[in-house]
């Protein structure tokens, strides 16, 4: 067994979410092909070595970060089970990432996402708008999404439903559905409940397979571009947006929203104040002399 087989092996033991697996083995992967290249043996590499590696990569400043990410991830394998003595990537520091302001649906859209399925029958236009309102009223990511099984859920006395996740970072969650998503949510698992498969996975795929990350992407474009909302990105992380944007403006209180958001630094949660400084503009404007 190699290095990479070894490591990805590690990662496992290590709870890292099968995306991030697949996407650093892929990572390696690369990493390997430009050691190859340029004659650079792995276990005698110097900070400089891996650095000329990042300005190698001709993409983003994310790419070329979640690539050290990766190698960073790799030599501490390598450190952690006696293979190399000293870790060559420690050092190396990423690239500073201009933040950009999220993109989010005002009320009114996500309003009209929401109910666009309204009236549709069928166990997948159902399934489409349970999952459509978990990811408006919860802000939870797609990766979390698709992995809800039954042992997932729980009920409170009031008879709101809970939901135990794995989320970023290998660790246990707790998500609550408001009532209004309990009573959807509720009436999809009945028709769920009815369908004999293998799987107890809650969101199931139109094979009746578990539903891919992929497929909620497409999914999600669909309707938005059927409810005619243009916006620079189409994906379902614009409506886990949404949810902390909406939050925001009803004022509730940051750390609150990075506790829902499951941020583990509050600088990552600031990023939707914004929203608030766009509004107090907007205010400011009322005022005519």
């Amino acid at each position: 067994m190699g290095h990479l087989e070894r490591f990805i092996r590690w990662m496992t033991m290590q709870r890292y979410s099968p995306q991030t697996i697949k996407e650093y083995k892929r990572e390696i992967e690369r990493f390997f092909a430009f050691l190859q290249r340029e004659n650079l043996p792995y276990d005698a590499l110097q900070m400089p070595d891996i650095e000329d590696y990042l300005f190698s990569i001709e993409a983003s400043e994310r790419t070329r970060n979640r690539a050290l990410s990766a190698v960073k991830a790799f030599y501490r394998f390598l450190v952690s089970r006696g293979i190399l003595a000293v870790d060559p990537a420690k050092s190396v520091k990423s690239v500073r990432v201009k933040r950009k302001n999220p993109v989010f649906l005002s009320e009114g859209e996500y309003l009209s996402l929401f109910h666009h399925l309204d009236g549709e029958g069928g166990f997948l236009p159902e399934r489409d708008r349970v999952m459509i309102a978990l990811l408006l009223t919860t802000g939870i990511r797609v990766s979390e999404l698709v992995r809800i099984a039954f042992k997932d859920i729980s009920t409170d006395r009031a008879g709101r439903i809970t939901l135990e996740v794995l989320r970023k970072g290998q660790e246990m969650d707790f998500i609550y559905l408001n009532s209004q998503v309990t009573a959807l949510f509720s009436a999809y698992l009945e028709k769920r409940r009815e369908i004999s498969v293998d799987s107890d996975k809650v969101f199931l795929s139109y094979r009746l397979g578990p539903l891919e990350r992929s497929a909620v992407y497409r999914l999600v474009r669909k309707y938005l571009e059927q409810c005619g909302i243009e916006k620079s990105k189409k994906g379902p992380h614009i409506l886990r947006h949404t949810f902390a944007t909406a939050l925001m403006k009803k004022d509730v209180s940051l750390f609150k929203i990075k506790e829902l958001m499951n941020h583990k630094n509050i600088s990552t949660t600031e990023k939707y104040l914004h929203i608030v400084e766009e509004d107090l503009k907007d205010v400011v404007e009322q005022i005519k002399l």
